[in-house]
């Protein structure tokens, strides 16, 4: 009887520690930088737009999210070697949109703009081939052979750098300028559309077999108004 009751707990253990063994993870990171407001906040319990929704995502695909936390230069470097299975891009940060024949885009989650902004107040002739601007260490621009970056930390150090007239010019998405310049106590001028996009996961393709899924989540997500209303939550502080 013992012996029974032994090999019925044996299986049922087998069974749960297969099943457990069985489930799809994926490593990710979404830090971007620790000032990428409102779409990564280091905050547990408002953790900005891509901190609540990609758990989300994973949830509803049954996937088992890693989050691991690298800077933005580091992140290129695991991204390019294995070591993460995504983040979330725009692909019009790269040139042609092209990401790497190793990554393929999810659906889109949301849309995203990005500027060259300048204290308000001052006034710069138009750009000029190779002009300092402010960009943030380890992030893509498909253009920055046309200019000399200058970077920084993170976006916060941006409206730092024009606020203390260390550049001129820096590239920035339009919410974290409006949020840091409001956080800070500084006037700035959005002067120039950069690039307007959708961000995307951005998977390596050895996990391609797990895009349909992460696809239909999204789709659900949308059609719920669950991402509307993520994205409402950060945005509308913003006003």
């Amino acid at each position: 009887m013992k012996i029974k009751l032994l090999l019925k707990f044996f299986i049922i253990f087998f069974l749960a520690a297969t099943k457990v063994d069985a489930k799809e993870s994926l490593r990710y990171n979404l830090a971007a930088s620790e000032s990428w407001y409102p779409y990564y906040i280091p905050d547990e319990k408002e953790p900005g737009i891509l901190g609540e929704l990609i758990p989300l995502i994973l949830k509803k695909a049954d996937i088992h999210g890693i989050e691991l936390r690298f800077p933005p230069k580091r992140t290129v470097y695991a991204m390019e070697n294995g070591l993460l299975d995504f983040d979330v891009v725009s692909p019009v940060w790269f040139a042609g949109g092209n990401a790497g024949e190793q990554f393929i885009f999810s659906k889109s989650l949301i849309g995203i703009e990005e500027f060259y902004a300048s204290l308000a107040g001052i006034n710069l002739g138009p750009m000029v081939y190779k002009e300092e601007v402010g960009t943030i260490l380890g992030y893509y621009y498909f253009d920055d052979n046309t200019f000399t970056r200058i970077d920084f930390a993170s976006e916060k150090e941006l409206v730092m750098a024009l606020q203390k007239r260390r550049v001129d010019r820096v590239l920035i998405g339009d919410l974290p300028a409006k949020y840091w310049a409001d956080k800070l106590n500084v006037s700035i001028r959005l002067d120039q559309l950069h690039t307007r996009g959708e961000l995307k996961i951005r998977l390596n393709k050895s996990k391609a077999h797990l895009l349909p899924v992460i696809n239909k989540a999204i789709t659900e997500l949308q059609q719920t108004g669950k991402i509307e209303k993520i994205v409402s939550k950060y945005t509308v502080k913003q006003s």
